[in-house]
């Protein structure tokens, strides 16, 4: 199976480009020190550690659904890119500088390379891009859109939210195997049209960028300084986890709605795999990870308590087979205390 990353764009040129070049890279503030625990840098780094060796790569544009190419790399680790020095990782890598928008006539250059002005609503906003994906098109699809309407047409077949119903406001996110599949059949079957996959516009890789690597970032879980440091780098480095939790060949899908539809405050689990089971068409994940970097009590226990008991009304006795772990530096006598006998056994709780 595999899985699909779902990446927002706002313009026809932007996706003329990135579509060329096979490359994309999110726009995100320079991070020169720490990030704080208000930043998303981490966020965003958790959606990049989820990619692997080809996964879809699809560009949402107003209401089309275009298809880039699938993501190059490794399977074992994240696979993604590192684009200059605007990031903790960046810098430790020494990262040359690969990938540059900053001449673009639709920013305002800098004195930094690498570093331009972002109309937003409100004035301007100084951006970067520290972390790239690579992809290409195996499957002579690239820039074959579909309408979003046939999409989510399909997906309410489902009577629960996936990924992809809750992008608003991200730039982007993972898709699991079912909604990938999805979207695949519907570009090779019921096609709306194709944008040129050529770019009038003189940006290009100037060099190789240097990969990540797990040896870039933290060597053991307990220096994770917030739950999203924790979730990109377990993401992108499933050996900081033990080994019976790592994701082998299964597709990795991160911050996944397990909770019935709701205008706001969705349970989010922080990490799913979808394997070989392939549960309802693989919309639905056979291994939950929860991810804590304080000891976990009962409003953990609580939450993970409400995962199982939505997959198990939806799926019946076939939840049963779904793994559930808490991963935490320690965990509170409040925890077991709030499991319920019935779920007791299927929920692993793991120290790091």
């Amino acid at each position: 199976m595999e899985g699909g990353l779902f990446v927002t764009l706002y313009d026809e040129k932007t996706l003329k480009l990135y579509l060329e070049n096979g490359v994309y890279g999110q726009h995100m503030p320079p991070e020169m020190g720490e990030p704080s625990s208000y930043s998303n840098h981490y966020r965003v780094l958790g959606d990049y550690a989820c990619c692997r060796k080809n996964n879809h790569v699809f560009f949402f544009l107003k209401r089309k659904i275009v298809y880039a190419g699938q993501i190059l790399g490794s399977r074992d680790h994240g696979s993604f890119y590192l684009n200059g020095g605007m990031s903790p990782m960046g810098r430790e890598a020494n990262a040359p500088l690969v990938w540059d928008e900053s001449k673009r006539e639709i920013y305002e250059s800098t004195e930094d390379p690498g570093l331009f002005k972002v109309k937003v609503r409100n004035g301007k906003v100084t951006r970067c891009q520290p972390f790239l994906i690579r992809f290409e098109d195996n499957l002579d699809l690239a820039g074959d859109y579909i309408i979003s309407d046939q999409f989510y047409f399909k997906l309410g077949e489902y009577p629960y939210p996936l990924p992809s119903n809750s992008i608003s406001g991200m730039g982007f996110c993972t898709l699991t195997p079912g909604e990938t599949n999805t979207l695949l059949e519907l570009l090779e079957n019921e096609p709306e049209g194709s944008v040129s996959p050529i770019s009038d516009e003189d940006v290009e890789l100037e060099d190789e960028p240097i990969p990540y690597s797990p040896k870039y970032g933290i060597e053991n879980a307990t220096e994770a300084t917030t739950e999203s440091h924790l979730e990109a780098s377990v993401i992108a480095n499933p050996k900081l986890l033990l080994e019976n939790m790592h994701p082998g060949s299964a597709v990795i899908c991160r911050q996944v709605p397990i909770s019935p539809f709701k205008p706001r405050q969705m349970d989010r689990a922080d990490m799913c795999y979808y394997g070989e089971m392939a549960l309802r068409n693989g919309t639905i994940p056979d291994t939950v990870i929860e991810l804590k970097v304080n000891k976990a009590g009962k409003q953990e226990a609580l939450q993970v308590e409400r995962y199982l008991k939505w997959l198990h009304k939806r799926l019946g006795d076939e939840a049963k087979s779904i793994e559930v772990y808490v991963f935490a530096p320690g965990f509170k006598r409040t925890f077991p205390q709030n499991i319920s006998d019935k779920f007791q056994d299927q929920i692993q709780k793991v120290k790091f």
